[in-house]
């Protein structure tokens, strides 16, 4: 009898906490900041700066103060310096690894009696989706999870673009200008002066020093991919948005064809000859009526800073070559590698009335097509997002795979500041 008690009271305990995580609310609105490129990299950060409760609450607590205050100083004392050194300063607006694991342990601690924290997690970062996969994690494993990756993807920005390091693309993801050319550093300065003098902050907040830099950065690189065509369901998308409710998906056997991109090389050629293909092909499996909607994919990727979105020039020349309705075509104009194909494509059936248990195609060219069914390809979203947006569960042709979106694809990844 013992036993059993045992037992029923540990599945009532499991039930309990099952019931404590909250899923990703496709309706739910998410906060926003001055900043849009802020609200795609940094979410969490937007997050608290809404909540002026839980902004006073931070901004008191002894140890996180002094991790400010701290900061500033040093800040000031290396700016006040006769020459100052760019490594120096950089450096000293990152996170070290004790900081970010002292402030990992405070949230961790502080939740369990901070009613702002409790609601900061439970009322908006889960149901955003924004850190989806840190959602099976307890609440002071979630605060501490998400803080760690804004952390990290903080001093990544430093690193590339106050630092001259690599970034995750090289080649499309450097500095704007020649890092080490005495214009550029002078630049730095000059903005890290005007950040630290002149413009008031936002908030006092232990990492707002750090967050404002990442972000000036970007703003002086011309990098704000992440938020260029801003809310892609009131803007861009919204027509397709609005006429999915008359779609009947059951009609279909598959719920949408995702047409992938193949980048030009040259700011000449808005499509390739490849790209232009690819179209093709999607075409094709559209006009069989396998599916109602056409999903294209490509953002600015190749040639460095290109000058096209390649989903916006798909979409036109779906339209104006194939004469798909343009209410039958949503555009990821984010995506710059395959793994974010499929993962944009994912964030955007999820947030719409596109059914998510109904299986797409992805469509490509076959040598293309043959990379994304294999294992290769599993791996590298696993390296490089940490998850697999979308399950392939079938080879239809040479060209054609059926896929399984995966809600995993929500989560925001700032280490990749252009396509978070």
């Amino acid at each position: 009898m013992k036993r059993i008690y045992i037992l029923l009271l540990f599945l009532v305990c499991c039930k309990l906490h099952a019931q404590e995580i909250v899923a990703f609310n496709p309706d739910f609105k998410r906060a926003t900041s001055a900043d849009p490129v802020q609200d795609e990299n940094f979410y969490w950060c937007t997050a608290i700066q809404n909540s002026t409760t839980l902004v006073s609450f931070l901004e008191k607590e002894p140890e996180l103060n002094t991790l400010f205050t701290n900061r500033h100083k040093k800040l000031e004392a290396i700016l006040s310096a006769k020459n100052v050194e760019l490594k120096n300063l950089m450096s000293a607006y990152k996170f070290s690894e004790e900081e970010i694991e002292n402030v990992a342990l405070i949230l961790k601690k502080k939740i369990a009696s901070n009613a702002a924290l409790q609601s900061l997690v439970k009322e908006n970062l889960r149901p955003s989706g924004a850190y989806e996969n840190f959602n099976s994690l307890t609440d002071p494993a979630y605060i501490s999870a998400t803080w760690e990756l804004c952390a990290r993807g903080m001093n990544h920005i430093l690193s590339v673009y106050g630092l001259g390091e690599k970034g995750l693309y090289p080649e499309i993801d450097s500095v704007s200008y020649e890092f080490n050319s005495s214009y550029y550093k002078g630049a730095l300065l000059m903005w890290n002066d005007m950040l630290l003098h002149k413009k008031k902050s936002a908030t006092n907040l232990f990492y707002q020093p750090t967050l404002n830099m990442a972000l000036a950065l970007l703003y002086l690189n011309h990098r704000d991919e992440s938020a260029r065509y801003g809310p892609l369901a009131f803007e861009a998308n919204q027509k397709t948005w609005e006429a999915l409710t008359e779609i009947n998906f059951d009609d279909f056997t598959y719920a949408s064809i995702l047409i992938l991109g193949n980048g030009p090389e040259n700011d000449k050629d808005a499509l390739t000859a490849l790209g232009k293909l690819n179209l093709q092909l999607g075409v094709l499996e559209y006009q069989q009526k396998k599916a109602p909607l056409i999903i294209v994919s490509g953002g600015h990727a190749h040639p460095f800073r290109a000058p096209f979105a390649e989903a916006i020039e798909m979409k036109e020349e779906l339209i104006k070559r194939y004469h798909i309705p343009a209410n039958r075509i949503l555009i990821d104009p984010y995506a710059r590698h395959t793994t974010t194909n499929l993962r944009n494509a994912a964030r955007l059936i999820f947030t719409s009335a596109i059914p998510n248990t109904k299986l797409g195609l992805v469509v490509t060219n076959n040598y293309h097509s043959l990379y994304v069914g294999g294992e290769n390809f599993v791996q590298r979203c696993k390296e490089e997002l940490g998850y697999v947006p979308a399950l392939i569960l079938e080879r239809i042709n040479s060209t054609t795979l059926a896929f399984q979106p995966q809600i995993e694809s929500m989560h925001q990844n700032p280490i990749d500041p252009l396509d978070p």
